[in-house]
């Protein structure tokens, strides 16, 4: 029961990363389903397009995510895949890093623990080019020398299950 648990979980990873990379081809499109959800990746986008507009640059990423347009991308992504078993927040740490912190809602002991980490790793591994490529997107408005993506999963009772840094 509990590997199907696990696999279900990481099955809804899967399903959140690849909402991530999802490009938006239509910018009048709405956002009336998950998958047309608007995403960080599509947040980093549509202030890419202002900050060209503008020529404005942003002096940290949190200068960056605490602009209105991010902000309200990040809260529909965040109200997008919360679930019951999982919770989502975006910030920066530091200067230069972007953070992507996803919560289990339930507390799993160290067996189930495990087995969560290793396909969570392996998630990442396959996936990690969604987060380089929002690391290398953000160099477009942000200025700083070398904008990071930091991946960050915990348990119930925050303690980190695993977490990966992308550049």
């Amino acid at each position: 029961m509990k590997r199907i648990v696990c696999v279900l979980l990481i099955a809804l990873f899967c399903v959140g990363l690849a909402a991530c990379s999802k490009k938006q081809n239509d910018p009048g499109a709405t956002s009336d389903s998950a998958s047309s959800a608007a995403t960080p990746l599509e947040a980093t986008r549509a202030a890419e397009a202002d900050a060209k507009t503008s020529g404005k640059t942003y002096a940290t990423v949190k200068e960056y995510l605490d602009t209105p347009e991010v902000q309200s991308q990040i809260n529909s992504t965040i109200e997008s895949n919360k679930t019951d078993d999982m919770q989502m927040s975006v910030y920066a740490e530091g200067d230069d890093t972007l953070v992507y912190d996803y919560s289990f809602t339930k507390t799993y002991d160290e067996n189930d623990v495990a087995e969560l980490k290793s396909g969570l790793d392996k998630a990442l591994e396959e996936k990690g080019s969604t987060f380089t490529s929002v690391a290398g997107t953000l160099k477009t408005y942000v200025d700083v020398e070398n904008p990071k993506v930091k991946v960050v999963y915990r348990n119930g009772d925050n303690a980190v299950i695993t977490e990966r840094t992308f550049e």
